[in-house]
């Protein structure tokens, strides 16, 4: 009677099937239709001469498919239940590093590029990840923030409401700091949308698979990269505020209303224009000019 009570306590982890259960906790959300697995590995545009990033493999239902694309996969899982299964696929394919813990803890070039990569000789570095919703912000802006000139594109497969975010156009509701952010480091663009029964438990909401083209050069000049997004995140901080306002009471940038206003003015721009209304390159200009007040 003990050992049955110990045996079923050990299962609970795992579905009726012996697979892993997806852990809420986690924001796990298994994809299991190999026509979007095919779709996403395709989108990376991978040859034998690209190491690939994955984050959060989960199952490997999509890690075997990139290591038959690409020259090298390190796939990064924290899920400590899901690394024997990874392990026989890191034996099955000979070119995937597994690497159990948590990647917004990692230094991407030190402990994966400089250690995996860059001893073999690959040209270029892609991301390709289902990443778990409640941290897709967080680990775009890790890769984009630390290390834009190491990473060739991003693949990411994320809730279709994040994706519209990422490529929405000033005036709208969904054009905020990540817009620019990621338009000032990428071009961006959706390749496909993914419903909720690709997947396993299946998400309330839609998901989309966009592609993040890393820029060779920025878009527009900035005298100092640190002021300008600061300056984006003080605009979009309170959204109903005008630039102004938003831009004099933050404690983000250095700035007053008399002197947003003046550069408004100077640049054409209405004195009561709130942040959304402005383009990536109108941000760097105003950045621009405040600082050349300072100066």
């Amino acid at each position: 009677m003990h050992s049955n009570k110990k045996g079923k306590n050990c299962n609970t982890n795992r579905d009726s099937g012996g697979s892993p259960r997806p852990k809420k906790s986690l924001g796990q959300n298994f994809l299991n239709d190999p026509k979007v697995v095919q779709d996403i590995v395709l989108c990376g545009d991978l040859t034998s001469a690209d190491a690939v990033i994955e984050i959060g493999p989960g199952l490997g239902a999509m890690t075997g498919r990139l290591a038959e694309a690409a020259g090298l996969v390190v796939a990064v899982e924290i899920d400590g239940d899901l690394i024997p299964g990874l392990e026989t696929l890191c034996r099955l394919y000979g070119n995937i590093v597994l690497i159990h813990g948590d990647i917004l803890k990692l230094d991407v070039e030190k402990d994966i590029i400089d250690k995996y990569v860059r001893p073999l000789g690959l040209s270029k570095v892609k991301v390709c990840a289902n990443l778990p919703y409640y941290i897709t912000t967080p680990i775009v802006m890790k890769f984009l923030e630390e290390c834009p000139d190491l990473i060739d594109s991003l693949v990411i497969m994320v809730q279709k409401e994040v994706a519209e975010r990422m490529i929405a156009k000033p005036g709208g509701k969904d054009y905020g700091a990540m817009t620019v952010t990621v338009d000032y480091f990428t071009e961006p663009s959706i390749q496909f949308i993914v419903p909720p029964h690709c997947f396993r438990p299946q998400p309330g909401v839609d998901s989309a698979v966009v592609k993040l083209e890393v820029r060779k050069t920025p878009p527009f000049e900035l005298k100092d990269k640190d002021h300008f997004f600061r300056t984006v995140k003080a605009a979009f901080l309170h959204r109903r505020k005008t630039l102004a306002n938003a831009l004099a009471n933050s404690s983000l940038i250095d700035a007053n209303a008399a002197d947003v206003c003046e550069v408004l003015e100077v640049m054409g721009l209405n004195v009561m224009a709130r942040g959304e209304t402005l383009s990536g390159a109108q941000f760097a200009e105003l950045s621009n000019r405040l600082l050349e007040k300072k100066s």
